[in-house]
């Protein structure tokens, strides 16, 4: 089976988890004996130390609505492919103008994030999301009613778009893989003990990730408990200033990027990991990586990321601060919880296996591409 995964670029080194996702479901079907392509629009943001498979390169010039128009132009004009995959939202609409046009070969699309129009993305300016909203609702989602199955990472993202008002022929609720990570050697990269409690977030430094709402939260807690912030982004100057004004120098402490080779022992020298999101996380793939580790979550309710912890987790409401100070005080005062909340945090991280993840995602794809169904 030839595959062509078609998407906006592919990062590796230093994108988020999505292109994590994106190599485990390249290297799976060339374990499986099929031969993909990876086709890249925005090319010059890519970044990989080996190509994970044939990589064709373009660099796009036009608009976001052209993009789509020449997605669409391209699979039209491939003859070797047996089923084409638009991964990420982005170029689903184009996939399904190939689609509405009685495109011979199946298509299928990946979505683990939310699109320009539903408005849960950054902030947008009021004109721009309404003319996506208007596209949408006209356009975009009669493009993606021609799409053969959609993968999504959560159910609760698949709500989402049905909320919206997005059907798919199929629907598939396959969540991120998370892969197996070396144990961590060296050094721990902060104190850790019994007289220490140390909380875990890991994610950009955006607003919607909510990392201020754990700098609050920090400020009523014991003096021994510390907050380890791993990530960049546009908040990193107003954050530092929070941590000031609060007092939290000594407790709080920021490490901006890192690479996913030191992230293990950050995970495994944790207490509990804490994502206190603002926006309906679609998914969120640390939170399933601290899930191997045997972390307790703590986590906005109704999110993937809520979903993704399930009973390995305690959820509060959104932007509460109050309610996070005491879910954390909860599981400081009570190691027996902890360790109640570890033990289904490991058995939970089963469902995210990579390999798992990766031979659903083939196989998937397989009766798709016997069956037909452009």
């Amino acid at each position: 089976m030839r595959v062509h995964v078609y998407t906006l670029r592919y990062d590796p080194v230093s994108g988020g988890g999505s292109h994590g996702q994106l190599q485990v479901y390249l290297e799976s079907l060339k374990k499986a004996g099929h031969t993909p392509t990876l086709v890249t629009m925005a090319s010059a943001d890519n970044a990989y130390r080996d190509a994970p498979c044939a990589v064709r390169e373009e660099q796009f010039e036009g608009g976001y609505l052209a993009l789509q128009h020449h997605v669409a132009k391209r699979m039209e004009e491939e003859r070797e492919a047996d089923l084409f995959v638009a991964f990420g939202p982005t170029l689903m609409w184009g996939a399904g103008m190939y689609a509405s046009k009685k495109g011979a070969k199946p298509v299928v699309a990946c979505i683990n994030n939310y699109t320009p129009g539903m408005g849960h993305s950054v902030p947008q300016r009021f004109l721009h999301r309404a003319r996506w909203y208007v596209w949408e609702r006209l356009l975009g989602v009669r493009y993606a009613r021609h799409i053969r199955l959609a993968f999504f990472d959560s159910p609760i993202i698949l709500e989402e778009y049905r909320r919206f008002g997005y059907r798919f022929r199929e629907t598939v609720v396959l969540p991120a893989p998370v892969e197996r990570r070396s144990e961590p050697t060296g050094t721990r990269p902060f104190p850790a003990g019994a007289d220490r409690f140390n909380i875990l977030f890991i994610a950009r430094l955006i607003r919607e990730k909510g990392p201020d709402i754990l700098v609050d939260a920090m400020a009523g807690l014991p003096e021994n408990i510390h907050a380890h912030l791993i990530g960049a982004g546009s908040e990193e100057v107003t954050l530092r200033a929070l941590i000031r004004a609060r007092g939290l120098e000594s407790r709080v402490h920021l490490y901006g990027r890192k690479t996913r080779e030191e992230l293990p022992a950050f995970y495994r020298h944790a207490d509990i990991f804490v994502h206190p999101c603002r926006w309906i996380e679609p998914f969120g793939i640390v939170v399933a990586e601290a899930l191997r580790f045997g972390l307790p979550i703590v986590v906005c309710e109704g999110t993937g990321a809520a979903w993704a912890a399930a009973d390995a987790g305690i959820t509060f409401p959104k932007e509460d601060v109050a309610a996070l100070r005491a879910r954390i005080l909860s599981l400081y005062n009570d190691p027996a919880a902890r360790e109640a909340y570890a033990k289904r945090a490991r058995e939970r991280a089963h469902l995210f296996d990579a390999d798992n993840i990766g031979a659903r995602f083939v196989s998937t794809l397989e009766k798709i591409s016997l069956t037909g169904g452009a």
